[in-house]
Parts: structure tokens; sequence; C-alpha cells
């Protein structure tokens, strides 16, 4: 099969991909809504016209912040991991829109591919390759793994402690399991970096050891602070945007709830479906079900959020995406932020 063949087969198995994935999401979004809940819909049309537009904005303005300070957290990572000079790496406000390019390539497309789109863009932004670049990403998201544990066991904790929602012992077993699981990849890599890099072939292992060299060398102790930092900012913002958009509809929600679903949301975005469609829709709304909101609420405040944190990103992710790509050119090194 010659090269022509085999990119035109490639990009069809990612687009039947792709509208399996939508279908599904879809699918569950329909069952979600028209089989299990009992929706009033004319109550959930009454309930979005009736927004406050500046609370939503409000939203809306939190929600982008937290990709500005994803956007500090990543060039300050790439500082410390050293992925090429200083002076060619991207501005800030680079870093974040690549973030934001990012997120877009993964509401549209299946497998998180919008992560690989960041180190393909980091890399041929800083005149790095691509190996060190998605090491980087990968050090990103330890560190939201390590941010959102941390969030996931106050919420239970607060939860417990309020009455509203006593959570299964397994769910505190997964927390630490997860963390335990990131805390040995760490180990595993310091330790037994070098030794992959010489045993695996000669391609397979220079990637390998740009990647996990790029990985552990993303922390430091003169850093780690400020990636911290911001990193929580990031996440304080993104809980401020539901706890906006409830708060635009007169919702009522404790902000044990608000940390708790915005966990819960982050984690079924995860989903290898283009935006978590489908899963983040249900699981969010039912858990806003389960902590004693109406099925009509519950569905009016989901829908609102998600015009936030699923269309608008596909809306000016996409039209970022359109002009970095065609208008924009080639990279600008313009250092000023």
């Amino acid at each position: 099969m010659n090269q022509t063949n085999f990119q035109f087969n490639f990009q069809k198995r990612k687009i039947v991909v792709m509208i399996f994935s939508l279908v599904l999401g879809f699918g569950l979004l329909s069952l979600t809504f028209w089989k299990i809940l009992e929706v009033d819909w004319n109550q959930v049309v009454a309930n979005i016209k009736s927004i406050n537009p500046f609370t939503y904005f409000f939203a809306m303005a939190s929600y982008y912040a937290s990709i500005w300070f994803r956007g500090m957290r990543w060039k300050t990572i790439c500082q410390t991991a050293k992925i090429s000079d200083n002076e060619t790496l991207p501005t800030t406000r680079n870093f974040s829109g690549m973030v934001l390019m990012g997120w877009f390539v993964n509401s549209i497309a299946p497998m998180r591919l919008g992560d690989a789109h960041r180190g393909w863009s980091l890399a041929r932004e800083s005149n790095s390759n691509f190996s060190k670049s998605i090491g980087t990403v990968f050090a990103e998201k330890i560190q939201d793994v390590f941010i959102i544990i941390f969030l996931l066991i106050f919420a239970i904790l607060a939860l417990k402690s309020t009455g509203y929602f006593q959570p299964p012992l397994w769910i505190s077993i997964l927390s630490t399991t997860m963390l335990l699981i990131v805390v040995m990849l760490i180990i595993i890599m310091k330790n037994t970096g070098d030794f992959f890099t010489k045993i695996l072939p000669l391609g397979i292992g220079k990637f390998y050891g740009n990647f996990y060299k790029s990985t552990l060398g993303s922390f430091s102790k003169k850093s780690i602070s400020s990636q911290l930092i911001f990193g929580i900012l990031a996440w304080a913002t993104e809980i401020m945007r539901f706890y906006f958009v409830a708060d635009a509809m007169n919702i009522q929600i404790p902000l044990n709830i608000i940390v708790f679903s915005t966990v819960a949301a982050a984690l079924l975005w995860t989903v290898p479906i283009p935006g978590g469609l489908g899963f983040v829709e249900g699981g969010v709304i039912g858990l806003l079900v389960l902590f004693g909101l109406s099925e009509t609420s519950a569905v009016s405040l989901v829908a609102i959020e998600r015009t936030i944190s699923w269309l608008s990103i596909i809306l000016f992710g996409g039209l970022l995406f359109i002009w970095w790509h065609t208008i924009r050119g080639l990279p600008n090194f313009n250092k000023s932020d």
C-alpha cells in the first residue's frame, strides 16, 4: 500500500471513529433525558430564558481565566524542563492559546487527540521536538491528578460532615489508588528511564528518553510552588464557573457540592469521546439529583454550563484553530506577554 492510500485510509478511520463517538454521546444523552429522567422541558426552557446575563458573563470569564492560568503553568513547566532555549519559548498568551486549541480538538475528536495537538504545537512554536513537548503536557496532567484528588477528598469530607452525601468506601479507595499509581509511575520513570532508553529500539528509545527526562525535569524545588499555585488558581476559577452558572439561574448549591460536581465533570471529560459528550451531562445531572436538586433544575443547570465548557470551546477554540493554522502562519517568537 503506497503512502497516499495509507493516509487516505487513516483519515477515513478517524472520521468513522469520530462519527461513532458522536452518535454514542448523543445516544447516551437521549437515553438520559427521555428514558431515565422525568424532565419538564417547558420549565427547562423557562429556566434558561430567565438566566442573568451578567452573572453568566462572569461564569464565562472565570472559565477562560482558568485557561490563562493553565498557560502560565505550562510555560513555567517548560522553562523548568528546559525543552528549548527560553528565548524561543512562546509567550504566555500563546501557551494559553495552545491550551484552548487542545481543548477544542478534544471537544470534536475522540481519543484525547487534543493533548497530542498541544505537544505538536509546542514543538513547532519552541523549535523543540515532540517527545520533549508531550512530556511537559504529561507533567501537567500529573499535577492535575494531585489537585483533583485533593479537591475530591476535601469535597467528600465536607459532604460527609454536612450529611448531604455518605460516599461509599470505594470512592476513598479509588482516590488513594489513583494517587499511589501516579507516585509509583514517577518513581519507576526516575529509576528505570535510562534502562528502557537503552534496550528499546533506537527511534523508540530516543523518543522515550526525551519524554521521561522532560516529564521528570518539569519538577524542581524552585518552580514547583509557582506551578502548583497556577494549577490551583486554574481549578479555583473552574469551580467559580460552576458557581456563577448556578447563581445566574438562581439555584442555591453549597460550595462542597459545587466542588464535587466540578471535579466529577472534569473526570468524566477525560472519557475518550468528543468533549465527554453524554458521560459528562449524565454523570453531573445524576450527582445533582442525588444531592437533592430536582431533575428539571439539574438539566437546566448542566445545559447552561455546557454552553460554556463545550459549545464555547468549539466556537472560540475553533476560530483560534483556524486563524492559528492559516492566517497566522509561521510561529511568532515575540517575547512580550
